[in-house]
């Protein structure tokens, strides 16, 4: 394998790690200490084993986020400070825009998919906010996070299903007393989207210290930043969209040659010039012209409309935002009180509502994701050059159809206010005797999102009005003239704008009991053992408005109801044991042995293990490593949401991989590609009629798709290896007695993952020789597509919720910390200590096989593949993160390094395509850090300092981003200040 190594690695090499030395990775061992410090002998937990252990060891790969290091970000969620960790695949998050997850925020480990990876507060299951399980990082206030540490890796022996590829465990302030006040305020440098955090945390102990509580109240606010505020993002999303309706007339009845040729000379152009299967559009002065390629508009074509590659399309980015407003109140409480010096009661509870809202360009009426619209010949607003070619159609008396677009009822909004909840109430304790802890506890929540759609049309109300015989002047004024950019009355809009609001609850409960202790005592050291039980039952329900069940809520196909719920009973074991001892070479040897059997309702009985080791060769070098086997049973989404309709860019026709492939605008129609005859065969296959075939062109901006639950799904399983080694300096030199490091290799397979054959896999794969070498009509990818006979547009595209083959990542982890005390260099001691510190990843493989024995494709180092998880598509073969931090008295200051490598185009991955891809990018930050005095500290910050802008992955594309909005800086640069009071 052949590892090609940036140099801005060479140069920082096991340095420099992420956000200073708070956010140091604690898969290595901490440094020795100083003689004036005292060893701890505290038994602490490590994420991904229940055992409690003296020495704080992880078998597997782990890094641990500080309070420092989140607030270092100068974001009011965690997900920002999660996504530059190169092990998380930057996902849903402030920056999505209306394809989000309605405003969520989640993090998605190696990459695999944020459901197939476990949020825990605090050791514990949270309260999900998604039908797919997963927890929206939105949810947990910042100010109360302690630490976070993040193990990658199957966890399912230990947690249970989701951790198929790691866990993240945020850890909430154990105990807390006195009264803390945490403000801070962040924008951009352009003056705009601020955010504000306030938080208040009152607590004390109580009862002759037997009990402590507190409370903590935090709310947040962030505005909105539009595309169109920053000129590297505006105008660069376009939709194939003329600025006026466009003409649907049905392949079979179309208007003749001559009236096409009659009518265009009129305007000036030569006979022929101007199909008369060509799409067509109005001018203002009911004038027609053509829109691919456009040919007598007489609009604007300032922005936002713009021709390319023969084609008119509006820039519809300047409806999206770069960063999502989002309003959010919190209260977290806890409360503890030891019953017994030897057992202690406690209670947990969170309360979080929070708002967001995204917003769109308007919706198309009577295109491929409505209802048709149907006008008579009769309607008295037909301009009469339209008239003309009606008359000449074989069937002149026909209904016709319109795409109208932009609707007149102006940008479509989404609003989602979210309510979540999760009450916990246990006891735990310990026998001294046999060195044994035990802790059982209840746990109940939910999760309402209430989403309102506003500014859609209904496809009903504009029927009645274009199908009355007056043009429905009678139902409201003036009528509705939907020939060219026409006035239209206020109450026009008001008779067929519409709103709709959907309903959508999640609800968990869990009840668990844990143990854990000492078995006896062997040669070599305690034989520990944690074993459990616990019962968990989630449940989900749908409710569309009805409007979006009935179908008439224009770019809603019709969605019915959905409901459903699953359970699932556990038991556990984990073994630690220690083999050897004080030996030559093995200063230990342990091995963690763990087992999990779980019996769902929905999918039976799968049972989890693991094997992991941890060897000390002596005090400077260890190794660790091991296999787990991890499951993940389909979640109450994944088996019972009703069947959903939705919207996915193809992209641009221009290169392969991209587009619609029957356009004959596209790579595969072009006279140089070799099986453009077939290709042309299969497109007549599919439904483009044989009449347009040759002048085919993709009209669609997002492309049509269906899902829905599959209760047929089967538990997904993933096998995990890693090896790795741990450093600790034991120099006597100041200079180096700071130094440790690990380096790791990790091996994830994923067979028989749930998942969906997205709109861009089907196109793509159905017309590629490699997959489909006949270009077969019979093949699966090309089953999935669904053309309209009488225009050729695809209609839709089935997503099915499968089982799918699977997906497979390897790479190595690299993690060095380094502090040097500046005497120790000969200068004065009043000069402080500086730190070093580096995380990174090199990512070797990741295969997507999407269906069992097909090829399995290579996306290593490539961008654009949303297949497993709709915002997390990078996957850069190196991605690191890197600080120097110098602390001088009450004073710490750290510059921040922030890279993604370069990455080719994922469209280009399993053909011949040619799309480019993208540089690599560097992000620098820095912040500081006053400790004023005891209880008091003031902070400051630059994020982006020298005002990165994103890189462009596609220069001209169709209802998708030009850059990737998940992956990359958005905002530029931004400041943010901070004051924390302690009393």
């Amino acid at each position: 394998m052949r590892v090609s190594t940036p140099a801005a690695v060479y140069g920082l090499g096991a340095l420099i790690s992420m956000f200073g030395a708070d956010a140091l990775a604690q898969s290595a061992p901490p440094a020795s200490p100083a003689p004036s410090e005292p060893q701890s002998v505290q038994e602490v937990v490590v994420t991904g084993t229940r055992i409690m252990r003296r020495d704080y060891v992880s078998d597997s790969p782990m890094v641990t986020l500080g309070a420092p290091a989140l607030a270092s970000s100068g974001s009011s969620t965690l997900e920002t400070s999660l996504n530059q960790l190169p092990q998380i695949a930057s996902s849903a998050s402030s920056q999505a825009n209306f394809t989000s997850r309605a405003g969520q925020a989640s993090v998605d480990l190696r990459g695999l998919g944020q459901q197939r990876t476990l949020v825990l507060v605090g050791g514990r299951r949270m309260q999900p906010s998604g039908a797919d399980g997963t927890v929206d990082l939105n949810t947990i206030p910042t100010a109360l996070v302690d630490n976070i540490e993040v193990i990658t890796g199957g966890a399912s022996a230990v947690y249970g299903s989701d951790a198929v590829t790691g866990v993240v465990n945020i850890k909430l302030k154990p105990h807390f007393s006195g009264v803390e006040v945490d403000a801070r305020y962040g924008e951009t440098g352009r003056g705009d989207g601020a955010t504000r955090d306030l938080s208040l945390i009152v607590g004390g102990n109580f009862a002759d210290d037997r009990g402590n509580a507190y409370v903590s109240l935090n709310y947040a606010d962030r505005d909105a930043v539009a595309f169109t505020d920053r000129s590297y993002l505006s105008g660069q999303v376009l939709t194939a969209n003329t600025p006026t309706s466009l003409l649907n007339v049905v392949a079979s009845n179309l208007p003749s040659q001559s009236a096409m040729n009659a009518l265009f000379a009129k305007y000036g152009y030569a006979a022929g010039t101007v199909k008369n299967s060509a799409v067509l559009s109005f001018n203002a002065d009911g004038t027609l012209f053509s829109s691919a390629p456009s040919y007598n508009y007489k609009g604007s074509t300032a922005p936002p409309f713009k021709f390319y590659n023969g084609n008119f399309y509006t820039i519809a980015g300047d409806t999206f935002l770069a960063q999502v407003p989002l309003t959010r109140y919190n209260v977290v409480g806890h409360a503890e009180y030891r019953l017994t010096s030897n057992v202690r009661a406690y209670v947990d509870g969170l309360y979080t509502t929070y708002s967001v809202q995204t917003q769109g360009p308007p919706v198309v009426v009577g295109g491929a994701t409505s209802a048709p619209l149907s006008i008579p010949v009769t309607n008295p607003f037909i301009p009469a050059d339209l008239a003309t070619l009606l008359a000449s159609r074989p069937n002149p008396t026909a209904n016709f159809g319109l795409a109208v677009n932009p609707a007149p009822v102006g940008n479509r909004h989404e609003q989602d206010q979210y309510n979540v909840y999760q009450l916990t109430a246990g006891l735990s304790g310990r026998l001294d005797a046999a060195d044994l802890t035990w802790n059982g506890y209840v746990s109940v929540g939910a999760t309402q999102q209430t989403q309102r759609q506003l500014n859609y049309d209904s496809t009903s109300a504009m029927n009645t009005l274009l199908q009355a015989a007056d043009g429905g002047k009678s139902l409201c004024t003036g009528g509705y003239n939907p020939f060219g950019a026409q006035p239209i009355s206020q109450g026009c809009i008001n008779y067929f704008e519409r709103n709709a609001t959907n309903l959508t609850t999640l609800r968990q409960q869990i009840v668990e009991f844990d143990t854990q202790g000492r078995v006896m005592t062997l040669p070599a050291g305690e034989l520990r053992f944690a074993a459990g039980v616990d019962y968990r039952n989630n449940s989900y329900s749908y409710s569309p408005d009805a409007e979006i069940q009935s179908g008439d809520l224009a770019n809603y196909l019709p969605i019915l109801p959905s409901s459903g719920s699953e359970h699932v009973t556990e038991l556990y074991g984990e073994l630690l044991a220690p083999i050897l001892k004080d030996r030559p070479f093995i200063r230990a040897l342990n091995l963690d042995l763990g087992y999990r059997y779980s019996d769902y309702n929905t999918v039976g009985g799968v049972s989890t293990y693991k094997a992991d080791f941890d060897w000390k060769l002596g005090d400077v070098v260890g190794l660790r490593g091991g296999y787990a086997h991890a499951t993940r049973a389909p979640s109450v989404g994944e088996l019972y949401t009703a069947q959903t309709h939705g919207l996915l860019a193809l992209g641009a026709p221009g290169v392969f991989g991209s587009g619609d492939p029957c356009d004959v605008n596209g790579a595969y129609r072009k006279s140089s590609y070799a099986s453009t005859a077939q290709v042309r065969a299969l497109c007549l296959a599919q439904g483009v009629p044989g009449n347009l075939v040759d002048n085919f062109t993709n009209t669609t901006p997002r492309t049509p798709n269906v899902t829905s639950g599959n209760t047929s799904l089967t538990p997904e399983s993933s096998n995990t290896y890693s090896v790795g080694a741990v450093f600790t300096s034991r120099f006597s030199n100041p200079l180096l007695s700071r130094l440790r490091g690990s380096i790791d290799y990790y091996n994830i397979n994923v067979t028989h993952a749930i998942g969906i054959v997205t709109n861009t896999v089907a196109t793509s794969q159905c017309f590629n020789t490699a997959i489909n070498p006949d270009l077969s009509n019979s093949n699966y990818y090309c089953q999935l597509i669904s053309r309209d006979p009488n225009t050729g547009q695809i209609i839709n595209i089935v997503n099915p919720e499968l089982n799918l083959g699977g997906y497979r990542t390897s790479g190595v982890d690299f993690e060095a910390d380094w502090s040097i005390p500046l005497d120790a260099i000969g200068l004065d001691q009043k000069y402080g200590t500086v730190t070093f510190s580096l995380v990174a990843n090199y990512l070797a493989d990741f295969h997507i096989q999407t269906l069992p024995k097909g090829p399995s494709l290579q996306y290593a180092g490539a961008i654009g593949n949303v297949q497993i998880d709709q915002f997390a598509d990078a996957h850069p073969t190196w991605k690191g993160a890197a600080t120097m931090s110098w602390q001088v008295g009450p004073v710490t200051s750290n510059l921040h390094w922030r890279y993604i490598d370069g990455m080719k185009n994922a469209s280009n991955v399993g053909n011949t395509g040619t799309a480019h891809g993208v540089p690599s990018v560097s992000y620098f930050d820095l912040d500081a850090a006053w400790q004023v005095r005891h209880g008091l500290e003031l902070q400051a910050g630059i994020v982006n300092l020298f005002d990165k802008d994103p890189p462009v992955l596609n220069n001209n594309i169709v209802g998708n981003y030009a850059t990737d909005p998940y992956t990359y800086d958005l905002l530029g640069r931004r400041f943010y200040v901070a004051l924390k009071a302690h009393f």
